[in-house]
């Protein structure tokens, strides 16, 4: 068997991580794939290791200009899954205007599907989300498969289109053996926050750097914001910064190395959860095999994924506050609940993930182990 993989539109930390961690996990020994052919940037291909089981075409700017790429996909991707003989496609980014051969979808970016957070945005963005959800609806109506990363992201896409036969799995994220566990000792009067996210208007950053800003009046605070960003949404949040007069409290990061997260979790004491538009939250599992303590806006998914290993506030800013203060208090909460996050952190493993992932792609391509 001979995979296609579509990763064109692959750009978020998230999905880039995903992406790399699935393929550098797998094993063709003992496995009915003879080849898998990756179409995509430079910046998703480079972290995939080289295997001569694994063609990678870089096609130059796919993932910088939006109409260039949806042409390619409808154009060019027929031809060349026909050309490498390709027996399934296996879409990552939500996209496929043409079906050409069996395909299996991933549901990866929910904002589009959340209308709170839809209508937080400027007119132009509005419709734009909006069309990617016809998008993202239009490939799920075409694909043979489609697998979910949790319960959640399969509960929203439920009320969109009927699942009774369309066959599905859900397949969560892994976390890396990078991540290592350590015991820390937090000070009483110091609290460094880490926020591991792509800085957007739906993560709701400028809503944590109110709470800094109310946190530093009793705690020398310090706030590290990792994460891509556009040059519209880091002055967003200078300007704020710059209005609240915390520059000394929060350091802006922006995207780091994948490899270099584990020492960014291990120097900090509190990990911030703050968004609900979200098909994971890979950062949540990071951060528990790491030992650092998470607290997140109770929802869905947080619950799914930390259940009784995470610290809940409500999604206000005076509630996030006290919960932190109540953290940095009860410090025999941190060590009951860290524990139980290590205990957690242990059932996900990238080399499961891809393992099923695989499977699944191969049932849904007509062959089964």
């Amino acid at each position: 068997m001979i995979i296609g993989i579509d990763a064109t539109n692959i750009k978020s930390d998230g999905g880039l991580v995903h992406l790399f961690e699935l393929l550098n996990n797998f094993s063709f020994k003992n496995s009915e794939i003879d080849k898998i052919v990756i179409w995509g940037s430079s910046v998703s291909l480079n972290q995939i290791k080289e295997n001569r089981n694994i063609k990678k075409i870089n096609i130059k700017n796919i993932s910088n200009y939006s109409i260039y790429r949806l042409f390619w996909q409808f154009y060019f991707l027929p031809k060349e899954l026909k050309s490498y003989n390709c027996n399934i496609l296996f879409v990552l980014g939500g996209v496929l205007l043409r079906k050409s051969t069996r395909t299996v979808s991933i549901f990866q970016n929910i904002l589009p599907f959340i209308n709170e957070d839809v209508k937080r945005y400027n007119f132009f963005t509005r419709i734009k989300l909006r069309i990617q959800k016809k998008i993202y609806l239009n490939t799920f109506l075409k694909s043979d498969g489609l697998i979910f990363l949790s319960k959640f992201s399969k509960k929203i896409l439920k009320r969109e289109i009927n699942l009774k036969y369309k066959k599905n799995k859900i397949i969560p994220h892994g976390v890396s053996e990078i991540f290592k566990f350590r015991n820390r000792k937090n000070s009483k009067n110091l609290i460094k926050i880490l926020y591991v996210s792509k800085i957007d208007l739906y993560k709701n950053q400028i809503k944590i750097l109110n709470v800094v800003n109310l946190i530093k009046k009793k705690y020398n605070v310090k706030l590290s914001l990792v994460g891509s960003y556009d040059d519209k949404n880091k002055n967003i949040l200078l300007d704020k910064i710059d209005k609240l007069k915390i520059r000394k409290h929060v350091k802006i990061l922006g995207k780091v190395k994948y490899k270099d997260l584990p020492r960014l979790y291990n120097n900090h004491d509190l990990k911030i959860y703050a968004s609900k538009s979200e098909t994971f939250g890979m950062t949540m599992l990071e951060a528990m095999k790491c030992g650092l303590p998470v607290l997140a806006v109770k929802n869905e998914i947080s619950k799914e994924i930390l259940s009784n290993a995470g610290f809940f506030c409500k999604d206000s800013i005076f509630n996030i506050k006290n919960s932190i203060e109540n953290i940095i208090i009860n410090k025999n909460n941190i060590r009951v609940k860290t524990l139980k996050g290590k205990k957690i952190s242990k059932q996900y493993s990238w080399k499961i993930t891809s393992k099923k992932t695989f499977k699944f792609i191969k049932e849904i391509g007509g062959k089964i182990d």
